[in-house]
């Protein structure tokens, strides 16, 4: 006996519903953006050195060289883009920027960034439209010696310079692709005009890398550069 017509309609109404509807793939609301590219307890400081207070988020003590090279490596293996942000412990913007955006008590979250401040095309761009797109992050001491010679190593120091800087600010926020060592850094001291929000700085330099395209849709409000 043949299905009734109305059986087939209604199965190929519902093939087309499921199509179009967004991916069953949910974001956990609760899961940060950012996730640390290391454990600063797994590194050795310099003999006699004692310049690092307990708990500091920039470390002169510990080899800049060995932190940057163990951050490539774990965000290469989650395949997550790699923010380095520049800074040192006495800077009090460089703390209010750990704060407002890395506090693990109230951590910016995938959600937050992917659904408020991605277009349309950039989420459906994303793996799961974003639902674990994570950016690992290292917190380097650019005032130590070994720092500055990093920053400039890696062209770092090079950016600040084209922008009327003769050395590394902080906080500088910069991206790489983990393994290319090419850098890009909006910032929010940049001259001229500057994104209003952190979250639409990281955004610029995510399409910069090529991690999600372009879209000329999305608004991102922009401030004067101080």
């Amino acid at each position: 006996m043949k299905a009734p017509i109305w059986s087939g309609l209604f199965a190929a109404v519902a093939m087309i519903v499921s199509a179009c509807s967004p991916s069953n793939t949910s974001v956990d609301p609760a899961k940060p953006l950012f996730v640390e590219a290391v454990d600063y307890a797994d590194f050795t400081p310099a003999e006699g050195c004692d310049a690092d207070v307990e708990g500091a988020t920039y470390r002169a003590c510990i080899d800049p060289n060995a932190l940057y090279a163990a951050a490539v490596q774990s965000a290469q293996e989650a395949d997550n883009p790699l923010m380095v942000v520049w800074g040192f412990e006495e800077c009090p913007y460089c703390k209010k920027f750990a704060q407002d955006e890395m506090d693990p008590e109230n951590p910016r979250t995938i959600q937050d960034f992917v659904t408020n401040t991605l277009s349309e095309k950039q989420r459906e761009s994303l793996a799961d439209k974003g639902a674990d797109f994570q950016i690992s992050v290292l917190h380097l001491h650019v005032r130590a010696p070994a720092g500055a010679e990093l920053a400039e190593r890696l062209g770092v120091t090079d950016i600040a310079r084209e922008r009327g800087w003769h050395r590394v600010w902080s906080p500088f926020v910069s991206f790489t692709r983990p393994g290319s060592d090419s850098f890009v850094a909006q910032t929010q001291f940049e001259q001229g005009e500057k994104p209003c929000n952190y979250v639409d700085d990281f955004a610029i330099s995510l399409q910069q890398l090529g991690y999600i395209p372009e879209d000329a849709s999305k608004e991102r409000p922009m401030c004067a550069a101080a």
